[in-house]
């Protein structure tokens, strides 16, 4: 299935901000026309944006330049639009991690530490993303919820004390925040809404509050929890007492200094009754969980295997099953993208405003804007797959006609060529060469 994106900036724009409350019309309509023009200089600044249109660039810098222009109502405006969207999907998937978003002109002065330096140069937003996905088809539905804050600077060098500190104080609190407002949101939808995270959201509270209200979860472990009734914690008594289900083989994707591969795994899976933290509140439940145990065998030399264990609410005991519960959290990977077309795509971080405030409304446009580019890029990847998918379904026709004309030097045919064709003949506009062989543009070349 290939996701359908608005091939009209305007019309994509409306769509999303069109009911954004931002206390006079007028201003929503400044919101839409700078999403729009912004949208169709992906990556470029403001300035650039709306460059041979004074009037436009006037107008932008009065929004955002606007006291009263609430960065959280422009957020809800959109996040209502997307659970809208989200309602007509039959199973969903919530992605989510975090990042940062740092500058170094002056209105960094305003913002706050984002690393183990007290004193960088760099300073900006810790920001905590939630996206949507289709379960089914994979597609990226849209951005439910992302919030940014800065870190104080007196906080630095207290993490030692975090033991003493209310699980309300503290920045892992964020899951929980996440999940209570995403679910405010999407209503009776959230029941057909699988959280998937990383191994920093294995929380205690956080776990014990997503099965206190009944939500779907898949959360890679990282504490070696205590079990009820075995004498083993998390990783042993899965290693002791769980039963292998199926044995299939990965493709490991090449990052860094790691090889792509093939990985032959093995897949267990067990459910089990983890155990409060020692030294916490007394009677806290212990929380059923079903666990699963991926773990790479035959694996190359000096290679380190793959071991992934995972607490899910899911079903698992079944190859299929547990098969799909790994698929879900191998599809996490989305949010990554999500932050890279942010940052490399978008240019979230190139951004210039003189104010820690207008610099933070801008950044709420661009966390949409990025949101676009990487559906298109999905669209391009995907459907380009597809012979049979035509470039017209992303491009009009003055379009492709003008890119098969820059491209081709000769007369267009008279129906649009593919997806895949339209990809790689504007990447090449872009500067791709693809030495690599992937066949696939990166986000400075989109």
């Amino acid at each position: 299935m290939v996701a359908m994106v608005a091939k009209d900036e305007m019309e994509w724009s409306r769509r999303l901000f069109g009911d954004c409350e931002l206390g006079d019309a007028r201003r929503t309509d400044r919101l839409v026309s700078v999403a729009a023009l912004m949208s169709r200089q992906m990556g470029k600044s403001l300035a650039k944006s709306c460059e041979g249109d004074s009037a436009a660039l006037l107008g932008s810098y009065r929004l955002l330049r606007n006291d009263g222009v609430s960065p959280d109502a422009i957020r809800e405006g959109a996040f209502a639009k997307v659970a809208q969207q989200a309602h007509e999907r039959a199973l969903l998937l919530a992605v989510e991690d975090s990042t940062s978003v740092r500058y170094t002109h002056a209105a960094a002065a305003g913002l706050g530490t984002t690393g183990s330096q007290k004193e960088a140069k760099r300073k900006g937003f810790l920001v905590h993303s939630v996206l949507l996905l289709d379960a089914g088809s994979e597609d990226t539905v849209g951005l439910i919820e992302q919030r940014d804050w800065c870190r104080e600077p007196d906080s630095y060098g207290k993490k030692h004390a975090r033991k003493q500190r209310a699980y309300e104080d503290k920045e892992s609190y964020k899951w929980e925040q996440a999940s209570a407002r995403a679910a405010e949101r999407l209503g009776a939808t959230m029941a057909r809404t699988i959280s998937v995270c990383d191994r920093e959201s294995d929380v205690y509270e956080y776990l014990e509050y997503k099965l206190r209200n009944t939500q779907r979860f898949v959360i890679r472990a990282q504490v070696d929890r205590r079990v009820l009734h075995s004498a083993e914690n998390l990783f042993g008594t899965l290693a002791r007492d769980a039963v292998e289900i199926s044995g299939y083989t990965v493709s490991v994707s090449q990052r860094g200094g790691r090889k792509a591969r093939q990985a032959k795994v093995h897949l267990r899976s067990l459910q089990m009754e983890l155990q409060a933290p020692a030294g916490g509140k007394a009677g806290r439940p212990t929380l059923t969980v079903n666990a699963i145990l991926v773990e790479e065998v035959d694996a190359p030399a000096h290679v380190e295997p793959l071991r992934w264990v995972f607490l899910t609410t899911e079903p698992a005991a079944g190859a299929d099953e547990a098969r799909q519960v790994v698929r879900y959290y191998e599809l996490r990977w989305r949010i990554e993208y999500y932050h890279k077309a942010w940052k490399s795509g978008v240019g979230v971080e190139r951004q210039r405003f003189q104010s820690a405030e207008n610099l933070e409304r801008m950044l709420v446009i661009t966390e949409f804007l990025a949101v676009r580019l990487l559906q298109l890029r999905e669209v391009l990847h995907t459907g380009g797959e597809d012979k049979q998918v035509s470039c017209d379904t992303i491009l009009s026709e003055d379009e492709w006609k003008v890119l098969w004309v820059s491209t081709k030097r000769g007369v267009p045919p008279e129906r649009a060529p593919s997806i895949r064709w339209a990809c790689l003949a504007a990447a090449k506009l872009g500067g791709f060469t693809d030495t690599k062989r992937t066949g696939r543009p990166g986000w400075d070349t989109m």
